[in-house]
């Protein structure tokens, strides 16, 4: 499978993909359907921030391209700011994926757009260091996201669009990571659950710290929604 086409798979929903990014669903609704600012006299319609293929569904590219709304929104960046320049190059790239690829960076409070090998000024912030997070998390072939390493590149936890449809799961064994969590939950111990899996002690443990922090991050979403 072309890689460019595998970023359009992996089908999460709204409240799978609001948990894996630890997001307030009616927050990622606002950025995915759009929304309307009732105002005095009237009412405005704004447009989402992405474009999806499949109106009922998020793929692994839309995924990603929410991680990085998500991180412009700590800093903070107006989303009609965002919303256009994900507009300009999603245009001038012809890519459904533009935030998805490698020619984005950023100086600490500039998002910069690689354009022919110079460096083009995009969007400005207090500060961007979430781009280094976020780049210590996603793997990139050619210019293309392939996968997404949570926990980090050396780490068990990976989503990858053609492993699961996108789901996480640990990496040797292939097993879902809410599986790992849910055994030792139940009261298996790691060694156990790494030895009916087939895999390291180690995957384990980072497949429930995973899980955990996911649980962790969806109570402080809903407080925070």
């Amino acid at each position: 499978m072309e890689q460019a086409d595998s970023l359009g798979v992996g089908l999460y929903s709204l409240v799978e993909a609001a948990r894996l990014l630890t997001t307030p669903r009616r927050t990622l609704a606002r950025w995915v359907e759009g929304y309307v600012q009732e105002l005095r006299g009237g009412s405005k319609r704004y447009a989402p921030i992405i474009e999806r293929a499949d109106e009922a569904s998020l793929t692994f590219g839309d995924l990603v391209e929410l991680m990085y709304v998500r991180g412009f929104r700590g800093v903070p960046v107006p989303l009609n700011e965002i919303r256009d320049v994900s507009a300009k190059y999603r245009q001038e790239w012809n890519t459904p994926y533009p935030l998805a690829t490698k020619r984005f960076a950023t100086d600490g409070r500039n998002l910069l757009i690689q354009q022919r090998g110079d460096w083009e000024h995009a969007l400005s912030g207090q500060r961007q260091a979430f781009f280094e997070e976020i780049g210590r998390q996603l793997v990139h072939v050619g210019d293309l996201t392939s996968e997404w390493r949570p926990l980090g590149r050396d780490k068990a936890v990976v989503l990858h669009p053609d492993r699961s449809f996108g789901k996480p799961i640990e990496d040797k064994s292939g097993a879902h990571t809410f599986l790992l969590f849910k055994a030792v939950e139940g009261g298996a111990s790691v060694e156990e659950v790494a030895w009916w899996y087939d895999t390291e002690v180690k995957a384990v443990r980072e497949a429930v710290e995973f899980e955990r922090s996911l649980n962790e991050g969806t109570a402080r979403a809903a407080l925070a929604s």
